[in-house]
């Protein structure tokens, strides 16, 4: 604050000779001289210091590096003596590790002027003909060893020329050494193929399968490779001897296997084989093709195999063909996994010791740091063998191509053998087809599906069995090859069969001998008489059936009445066991591909694609089975319209009649469809039997044969389309009525029966409940709602209702509708109702 007044104020305040000392100015002048000087005693102290320290450092390197000398130059005359000595005396591994001493401190820089000046110039000297003597001693003993193939001595000397560094001779001469082995390895095992096919039996018995011969070899091969390989990429890497063993073995073997493969397909014939395959199966397809689009084919052009057995072979001898087809590719595959395998474990080991070599490199270069004192890389200094190896990245060494002539073979006859394994595919469907006869019973089997009801006795033919064995047979045999082109081939093979033959087949088949047998009054259900007669259907449907067999006993046409039937369901449940099978089948190729293939690999990726490529084939099985029930539902719709108009009655207003024949005052009375009812008129209802229940009844005569031979999946489908049709045409006679408060609550009571039966009728628990019935069949729903709203006490509750049964998703009525039935209720004025509906409406 004394500083921050004017300037003039300053001047004539500044110190006078008097009070010089005590004045404040003096005073801080005095302060700031003080620390000056104080400050440059403290930078020259620093300085000094700091050459000090800096001294002190030198002197430590120094001392460092002397030290390191001196210790080099011990190493240097101890591994000399030794080196020497063990020379001499013949102990050829004590010396070795002396040299590698030697060697190491050369290659690490350890080796300085001063080192060899403390050793002396002799036992530098002395080391390198001692480096000398024994690189020419131990390449004598190795060529020695490979000429004499004495693998124990190789053993000995291998991890021994490793240390003095001659790799490169030593690589050379066991590649050579391997080799010899190779082929004579492989020739034997050729031999011994050749002795065991002759000692067979001669010429009349078969000779050995060509799978043999070249398991064998992969097997040599294996054993030899694993037996080897370890040792050399242990000692021999640093001049790609691992690669060159692998190579080795790999260009072997595919020199022994390939004659192997041209005489198999050349024996076999599988060019030609493959050749007439695609025509077959081109021809057939065609076939099923243009019966599907015409919708039936002859008796003669089901048995025609269209030169399958005479061109390609029987079913039983193709079938041992790809067995053994399928095996080949196997083994090759097996052993080119191996080899894959053995690739990329050597590059493994190759780049583990890189990154050991690395942080060497690293502890190395960061202790010299520390030593000398100097860090990072200044301008000016060039970069070390360290840095060198520290800004270098491991790069895998190409040892095998990715296509190699073996990759070509396999691809060859995996070609061949998908060709012929999806003709044999379709042959096997078409002698399952033309094999079956509809009319023998032993060729239906129970139903395999599960089903809730224990009571079922529904059946299943032959075709779907053998077709669906046929291509799990197949298809398991491409996927066991592990060989992932011909597994994929085999898995759209089996897609595209299914799809485009077996799903026709079975619909049509289903439409000429399930759907035409099972329609009323032509077929093995009666379509005549009226309600007083229904419970009779099967004895009717036997005279439609079975005419011309009136000297058989009663109990023989009927079981061959109930066979017929049996037989007809049979062609529905098909449908549904080959969605089952399809469904268990892809299962069974995933956990396959799961099991025996590589993960996360591309081409297992694209296996799996192709392996669910069933699940629309299975879907397509599942819609036809429900398209052919539709169409047995659509034959039967007349006979089910006269069951309703029998039950209902035609709307004329009489609602009771008495039972024909039923004299007595004691008998219940029939009633017919009738709403408009009094208090006497309601009593009496009570204790008749009502229109609905004579309706169940004689609908349980109808399809109750059907369901009982259906599975359960396709009894739901027959039950609410049945239920549909009948409740539209009870939608229709309840248009014709007129209710009275009493009708209203017996058309309720109607209607709950009614949705009890189908309950009841329903396989499915799923279904049972309210909310997914009216959802599964929307007439039936209808008819619930047309009751609700014909019971509401009072007009003005009508719009609660409809709001209610909308935000539940459950009202289907439109407002024409709603008006419709709420007009026929004698209760409730017609205006009003308009009234109330046109505001619905707005709303």
């Amino acid at each position: 604050k004394d500083f921050a007044i004017e300037l003039p104020e300053l001047l004539h305040r500044l110190p006078n000779l008097k009070d010089v000392d005590s004045h404040p100015v003096s005073t801080g002048v005095a302060c700031s001289d003080s620390i000056l000087h104080s400050l440059s005693k403290i930078a020259s102290g620093g300085s000094q210091a700091s050459q000090e320290i800096k001294q002190l450092e030198d002197e430590k390197r120094h001392l460092e590096e002397h030290a390191q000398d001196v210790e080099s130059a011990l190493i240097l005359r101890k591994s000399s003596d030794l080196a020497s000595q063990s020379l001499s005396a013949q102990r050829y591994e004590a010396a070795s590790q002396a040299i590698a001493t030697f060697l190491s401190m050369k290659q690490n820089s350890k080796l300085t002027e001063r080192a060899k000046l403390y050793a002396g110039e002799y036992t530098v000297t002395q080391l390198e003909s001692t480096h000398a003597s024994l690189r020419t001693t131990l390449l004598e003993q190795y060529q020695e060893g490979v000429q004499n193939s004495d693998v124990m001595v190789l053993g000995k000397l291998t991890p021994l020329v490793q240390m003095v560094q001659m790799e490169q001779e030593a690589v050379a001469l066991y590649v050579r050494f391997l080799k010899d082995i190779l082929v004579s390895e492989l020739k034997h095992a050729s031999q011994v193929s050749s002795a065991q096919s002759e000692s067979s039996g001669g010429g009349n018995k078969p000779t050995t399968s060509p799978h043999v011969s070249m398991a064998r070899v992969y097997n040599t091969a294996v054993t030899i490779l694993r037996h080897h390989l370890p040792m050399v990429s242990h000692c021999l890497h640093r001049a790609d001897g691992d690669a060159a063993v692998v190579q080795l073995v790999h260009l072997q073997v595919e020199q022994a296997v390939s004659p192997l493969f041209q005489k198999y397909v050349q024996s076999k014939q599988l060019a030609v084989s493959a050749s007439n395959a695609q025509r077959i199966y081109e021809a057939l397809e065609d076939k099923y093709k243009s019966a599907s689009s015409s919708g039936h084919m002859e008796d003669g052009d089901l048995q025609d195999d269209c030169g399958f057995a005479s061109l390609v072979g029987s079913l039983a001898d193709v079938d041992a063909a790809m067995e053994e087809a399928a095996l080949c590719l196997q083994h090759a595959e097996s052993y080119t996994r191996f080899i894959e395998h053995s690739v990329k474990e050597v590059n493994k080991a190759r780049a583990m010791r890189f990154e050991h070599e690395r942080e060497q490199a690293k502890r190395e270069k960061e202790r010299k740091e520390w030593a000398t004192g100097m860090s990072g890389n200044p301008a000016g200094r060039s970069k070390d063998d360290f840095d060198e190896v520290l800004d270098q990245d491991y790069e895998p060494l190409e040892i095998l191509p990715a296509h190699t002539k073996l990759h070509e073979e396999v691809a060859e006859v995996g070609g061949y053998y998908s060709v012929i394994e999806r003709c044999l595919l379709l042959a096997s469907m078409q002698r399952a087809f033309s094999t079956m006869d509809e009319e023998n019973i032993r060729h239906y089997t129970p139903l395999s599906l599960p089903s809730a009801s224990g009571t079922k006795r529904a059946l299943q033919s032959s075709i779907v069995e053998n077709s669906l064995y046929a291509a799990r047979r197949g298809s398991q045999r491409a996927f066991a090859t592990g060989h992932t082109g011909t597994a994929s081939a085999m898995a759209n093979f089996c897609s595209d069969c299914l799809r485009g033959v077996l799903v026709e087949h079975l619909s049509r088949r289903a439409e000429d001998i399930g759907v035409s047998s099972l329609k009323p009054g032509e077929g093995l259900i009666a379509g005549s008489g009226g309600i007083f007669n229904a419970s009779n259907l099967i004895r009717s449907g036997q005279n439609v059936a079975a005419g011309g067999t009136k000297g058989k006993d009663p109990a023989q046409r009927q079981r061959e009445i109930e066979e017929g039937i049996a037989a007809a369901c049979a062609t529905f449940n098909d449908l549904d066991v080959a969605a089952h099978h399809t469904k268990d089948l892809e299962k069974l190729l995933m956990q396959s591909v799961d099991r025996g293939y590589p993960p996360n690999a591309p081409e297992t990726e694209q296996l799996r694609m192709c392996v669910k490529g069933l699940s629309p084939v299975a879907e397509v099985f599942q819609l036809s089975a429900i398209n052919s029930i539709e169409s047995l539902v659509s034959v039967m719709k007349p006979r089910i319209r006269a069951l309703v108009t029998d039950a209902v009655g035609d709307g004329s207003g009489a609602g009771f009649s008495t039972v024909i024949g039923g004299g007595n005052a004691s008998e219940r009375h029939m009633v017919r469809m009738n709403y408009d009812l009094d208090d006497e008129a309601y009593q009496l209802l009570e204790v008749s039997e009502g229109y609905i229940s004579r309706l169940c009844t004689c609908l349980d005569d109808l399809i109750n044969p059907l369901c009982s031979r259906l599975a359960d999946r396709l009894t739901d489908a027959l039950v609410l389309e049945v239920l549909g049709t009948v409740s539209k045409r009870l939608e229709v006679s309840l248009k014709k009525c007129e209710y009275t408060s009493l009708g209203a609550l017996s058309l309720d009571s109607d209607i709950r029966d009614f949705v009890n039966y189908s309950k009841d009728r329903l396989a499915s628990n799923e279904l049972k409940s309210n909310v997914a019935l009216y959802k599964a069949c929307t007439p039936l729903s209808r008819l619930v709602q047309i009751s609700k709203l014909v019971n509401v006490d009072d007009l003005e509750d009508v719009l609660d209702l409809v709001s209610a049964s909308k935000r539940k998703g459950m009202w289907e009525l439109s407002s024409e509708d709603a008006k419709s039935f709420l007009s026929l209720r004698k209760e409730f004025e017609e205006d009003r109702i308009n009234q109330l509906l046109r505001l619905s409406d707005d709303d």
